[in-house]
């Protein structure tokens, strides 16, 4: 035994103190995605064309002293958060020499041992254009709307209902789309209503991340894992539903005890709900379910073909957008613009909810205040500009603290006084030359924005709603993480989880448990990514290929699962939370930890039970 352990300890590189300064930046760039910071920078902004007797160097210099110019500066925020931290890390490493560009940054971006960063990508967007565009002909919304009023009366029927409702559209489209589309759904009906929100969303959004790890492609952490290892399409599915189905069964029964003494057995409802109003385009909505139907054949046939997942997928997502863009450009022709429906009736004297600013959520889920669902070419224009305004109008105070004018006192060189007059007809000559550039190029690119929006707008509002922010996200947490293995840090990873997982029931244990919680510590993005690449390495690779296959799969159920714990663990929790923030919940993090800890330990114990069971007798 001892033997084994100095040979395993004799693989592992040292550290030195690049190794020290990856780790370092790994954790900072980690904890900004996570709790982001706003730093000020003051910029130039222009001189002052005359002396103001307010400042307080014209207050302390003398009459005889040299008249002086003044530099006006504002300060501006950068946004340290989950597109610009990884990347700061990056280049602090790179400007330090710990990293190398064609090494690190180079494999981090193209992949090496089975990750394909970019393919991922690809796979994710092409997958979240076609939801989001089913979500935007209304169908998504019209079936939770039908859903609310068939069994909107009886509280606690309602509860299982939106449960099973979003388990079902997270398998077949993915965990963020439920977020987007149910959370405003669910805030409007407690308006309505004046039943308590907070049950209804700890429900749908439990269920949704649960129900994330059904298929291959519900969760961007299943995506990479499978990719990984080369797991097929079949395969994934094959392993997967029975712990996934257990985790849902088990998840829901806790949340409903949970809830028993929080939801009304009876509900009134004075709202007379048009679910048929919230389907805007019919054809549409026939068309898109159909791709999304075709996509997940395909990608069933393609595991006997051994077909990257990322070539099934994107074709589905270029016809979708090609259907999308003529449809739009059949409907706005001659500057017809395109009717738009009303979410319910005239309803009584109720609060209308606030719309999201997190995501356009307004556009797929209309306020009771008869907002639109899929706007006109003009109306989500005009959308757009109330969101700008209202993000100005909402942090006026605190860009009035921020900025500020900073004098600096400049002597001029030779002495004299300055000639105000002529300096005055200087600078307004230049300016409108100067500015008039950036004016015009600002006019333009508004008047190509304005006639996109006006022809294609079913097109814009989806494109305007794909998750940009994993882009640069993922790609540079592949980067951090190649680094991590480069420095040292991933052989010992593996040595640990090889010393941790001898046989496959502490191994699907095992790490299911550490994941679920490292999700919580680093997100389960970044933490499946080092994880995957853990479990591929070497050193783990002497252990019994069940094991290996039970590690791997119970790290999919922690990233999974390891979402239901705090709102932290995946970025879907904090777009939730923002939501629901904007709709006047606020869900805090103790508040959503006491919510789920009753939950994810039964859903972990049943789903890597189940784990454990399969692996062995498949054995």
């Amino acid at each position: 035994m001892s033997d084994n352990t100095n040979n395993d300890t004799e693989e592992l590189p040292p550290l030195t103190w690049r190794s020290w300064m990856v780790l370092v930046m790994f954790v900072l760039a980690t904890a900004l995605v996570i709790y982001p910071l706003r730093i000020p920078v003051p910029i130039p902004v222009g001189r002052a064309r005359k002396k103001s007797p307010e400042t307080p160097c014209s207050r302390a210099e003398a009459p005889d002293q040299k008249r002086r110019q003044f530099l006006r500066w504002r300060v501006v925020r950068i946004h340290m958060d989950m597109k610009l931290a990884p990347w700061v890390a990056i280049l602090i490493l790179l400007a330090s020499t710990t990293i190398k560009f064609k090494n690190e940054v180079v494999h981090g971006f193209v992949g090496s041992e089975g990750i394909q960063p970019y393919a991922i990508v690809i796979l994710i967007f092409a997958l979240a254009y076609i939801c989001i565009s089913l979500d935007q002909s209304g169908l998504l919304s019209y079936i939770a709307m039908h859903v609310t009023k068939k069994w909107g009366r009886n509280g606690r029927l309602l509860l299982i209902c939106f449960y099973l409702l979003s388990t079902i559209m997270a398998v077949l489209t993915s965990n963020d789309v439920v977020v987007l589309v149910l959370t405003p759904i669910i805030c409007i009906f407690s308006d309505v209503t004046g039943v308590d929100a907070e049950p209804f969303l700890i429900a749908m959004f439990v269920s949704a991340n649960t129900a994330s790890m059904a298929l291959y492609i519900g969760n961007p952490t299943n995506i990479i894992a499978s990719q990984a290892n080369g797991i097929a399409f079949l395969q994934y599915s094959a392993w997967m539903v029975l712990p996934f189905l257990g985790a849902v069964v088990a998840g829901g029964a806790v949340l409903y005890v949970e809830c028993l003494s929080k939801i009304p057995r009876r509900i009134e409802i004075d709202l007379q709900i048009q679910p048929r109003s919230m389907l805007v385009r019919p054809r549409q909505a026939i068309f898109g379910a159909s791709m999304l139907a075709l996509c997940l054949i395909a990608l069933s046939v393609s595991s006997f073909f051994h077909v990257a997942v990322w070539i099934v997928t994107l074709p589905f997502g270029g016809a979708m957008m090609v259907v999308d863009a003529l449809v739009d450009l059949y409907l706005t022709h001659g500057g017809q613009t395109i009717e738009t429906p009303t979410l319910v009736a005239p309803a009584p004297a109720v609060a209308p909810a606030v719309a999201p600013a997190v995501a356009p959520v307004s556009e797929a889920v209309p306020t009771p205040a008869a907002a639109p669902l899929s706007p006109s070419p003009d109306a989500l224009t005009s959308n757009l500009d109330d969101k700008r305004a209202s993000v100005l109008s909402d942090t006026a105070d605190e860009k009035q603290g921020a900025r500020h004018d900073l004098t600096l006192c400049v002597e001029k060189q030779d002495g004299s006084l300055p000639q105000h007059s002529t300096s005055e007809q200087t600078s307004t000559a230049k300016e409108p030359a100067a500015g008039g550039k950036v004016y015009m190029l600002k006019k333009k690119t508004a008047s190509i924005l304005n006639v996109l929006t006006r022809r294609l707008p079913t097109v814009v509002a989806v494109v305007s709603r794909l998750p940009y922010n994993i882009v640069p996200f993922s790609i540079g947490m592949f980067i951090l993480v190649e680094s991590l293995s480069e420095q040292g840090w991933t052989p010992r990873l593996s040595w640990l989880l090889k010393r941790m997982c001898p046989s496959v029931a502490p191994a699907v244990f095992i790490v299911g448990i550490v994941t679920s919680l490292a999700c919580n510590i680093m997100n389960n993005l970044p933490m499946t990514i080092i994880f995957t690449r853990a479990l591929k390495h070497q050193i783990f690779g002497q252990v019994s290929a069940s094991t290996r296959k039970g590690a791997l799969f119970a790290l999919i159920i922690g990233s999974n699962l390891g979402a239901n714990f705090t709102l932290v663990g995946s970025l879907a929790g904090l777009m939730f939370q923002g939501i629901a923030r904007q709709k006047k919940r606020n869900i805090g993090y103790l508040r959503f930890l006491r919510w789920c800890l009753p939950i994810l330990p039964v859903q972990l114990a049943v789903a890597c039970a189940i784990l454990t069971a399969e692996v062995i007798i498949m054995k």
